[in-house]
């Protein structure tokens, strides 16, 4: 063969061999960024659950001030409840918000508790526990002040 059709071949062979690393390093690439993946979504899973339980402290907490002051607005008592199953909540002159997914809500008396604000502003007192996965936070209100805060959790 000439000496240009040896050169030829020998480039055609190198490009060959090149191609082939370039597919196995994709393959890899996608190994890795899988392990990755896999290792980090249960960390996102429990951050998204500790921020939407943080949330769901904030808007119980915000709704207990907001039944307080309409019972001092209207003086007349309005009731906080939580559903039976922990799942929803609400005072009696609104309607129920629904807890997200993987939190859950109860008083110390149980699932179903209530809490009484009157008309001049006092309570019956209690707490609200907010919890999603092992960890709890407690929105507690005053007896008979009616004073809402959140707790240590």
């Amino acid at each position: 063969m000439s000496e240009t059709g040896d050169a030829a071949g020998q480039n055609a062979s190198r490009f060959a061999s090149q191609a082939g690393t370039t597919l196995i390093e994709a393959l890899v690439v996608v190994a890795i960024t899988t392990m990755v993946a896999l290792i980090g979504f249960p960390r996102m899973q429990q951050g998204l659950l500790t921020l939407a339980q943080r949330q769901t402290v904030s808007v119980v907490a915000a709704r207990l001030r907001q039944a307080r002051a309409e019972a001092l607005r209207r003086d007349t008592p309005i009731v906080f409840a939580i559903a039976p199953d922990g799942r929803a909540y609400g005072a009696s002159d609104g309607g129920l918000a629904q807890a997200p997914v993987g939190v859950s809500l109860t008083t110390p008396s149980g699932p179903g508790g209530r809490i009484l604000f009157h008309g001049d502003g006092s309570s019956s007192g209690g707490a609200v526990w907010v919890s999603a996965g092992r960890r709890t936070i407690a929105v507690l209100i005053g007896s008979p002040g009616g004073d809402v805060a959140i707790g240590p959790g």
